[in-house]
């Protein structure tokens, strides 16, 4: 079975053997909006997924070999250690759950194997998620580390560093009437007719303890389908949530087309504080944070062993400085204190009289 992840300028092939079809369905339901039984161009990388038995796929003596850390994450789930094999031009990493063999330069050589398991799921879809955002860096293509929603054809993202708020503001944003979920880590921005078009990609929700405390329903949901843990944690552990579950309790479900960026809240929480808006107007400042949550910077843990794709930063950095203009016209708003958002009270817009949902 062939299927084609198509999303901006690269597309992916990839061929699942029919033993590996059951392993690799997780996968293909995370991808479901962007997947098709046809390219939309000409295929950037193509990737064998076949079945995996590390007992029987993998030779003894590689067992043997030390283990390479490849990613480290605060979510266990992310971490990712590999027994690494390097011979004729392509590099192997083998762990028990997955093994994933790469060529040594994807500009000589675009075909990937993965052996899939049922414990592979989260290390395929960042294997292929990063495929996708270093090739498109390469193009000139920026992302921005971002969470967001959207209404009326546009989008608002929010954004800033880990603890800042991202989450609580985005739960507390879609309560408000005709607010919907659009993406809740990463974004890709192209320039339009003069506009800041923003494309989401769909995240695997990473929700603090005290996020999840803060809302009942949330809370509820968590202990029943995710983790009946959850009350033993401190506020500041985070669970992650299957994207259907969290989706569905949203009653919004992830779409994957591109919105106009109408404007970019950046949240600073300060529990028991009365919440205060600034409208970020000096260029240098609003340039400032824009830089601060480049993808490039602030997600590099693959670069350490990924040698296979280095994205052309010159064309990056072209990318990033043409946005500077079509960015002058969104509204950029700093917010502090108990950040319990109307996303049209601090923008000045008027709500619709009735959810829309």
């Amino acid at each position: 079975m062939s299927v084609y992840l198509n999303f901006l300028h690269t597309t992916v092939r990839f061929d699942v053997a029919e033993d590996a079809e059951d392993a690799f369905g997780p996968v293909r339901r995370f991808f479901r909006h962007l997947l098709g039984p046809a390219p939309a161009c000409e295929v950037t990388f193509s990737v064998d997924v076949r079945s995996y038995d590390p007992d029987t796929d993998v030779a003894p003596e590689v067992w043997e070999l030390p283990q390479s850390v490849i990613r480290r994450s605060n979510a266990a789930e992310f971490n990712f250690d590999a027994h690494r094999v390097d011979s004729d031009g392509r590099h192997r990493y083998v762990n028990r759950d997955t093994l994933l063999d790469a060529p040594a330069d994807t500009a000589k050589d675009t075909a990937f194997l993965v052996r899939v398991t049922e414990r592979s799921t989260v290390q395929v879809l960042d294997f292929v998620r990063d495929l996708v955002i270093r090739h498109e860096e390469s193009l000139g293509t920026v992302v921005l580390h971002a969470s967001g929603l959207h209404r009326d054809g546009d989008a608002v993202i929010i954004a800033g560093p880990k603890g800042a708020g991202k989450t609580t503001t985005l739960l507390s944003a879609l309560r408000r009437p005709g607010w919907r979920y659009f993406t809740g880590d990463k974004l890709f921005c192209t320039v339009e007719d003069g506009e800041v078009i923003v494309h989401p990609w769909r995240d695997y929700p990473y929700v603090g303890v005290g996020t999840i405390r803060a809302d009942p329903r949330l809370e509820r949901l968590v202990r029943d389908e995710v983790d009946p843990l959850v009350d033993t944690y401190d506020p500041g552990h985070k669970i992650l949530i299957d994207p259907d579950v969290f989706e569905a309790w949203l009653g919004s479900e992830f779409t994957a087309g591109p919105k106009r960026l109408a404007a970019l809240l950046l949240p600073e929480v300060v529990p028991g504080e009365p919440l205060t808006v600034r409208h970020v107007t000096d260029d240098n400042e609003r340039w400032a944070h824009l830089n601060k949550i480049v993808d490039r910077q602030s997600d590099t843990t693959f670069f350490t062993w990924q040698t296979y794709l280095v994205p052309d930063y010159a064309a990056f950095y072209q990318g990033l400085a043409g946005l500077r203009a079509p960015l002058a016209p969104v509204d950029m708003v700093r917010l502090r204190g108990t950040l319990d958002v109307d996303p049209d009270a601090v923008l000045g817009r008027t709500a619709p009289k009735e959810d829309v949902r």
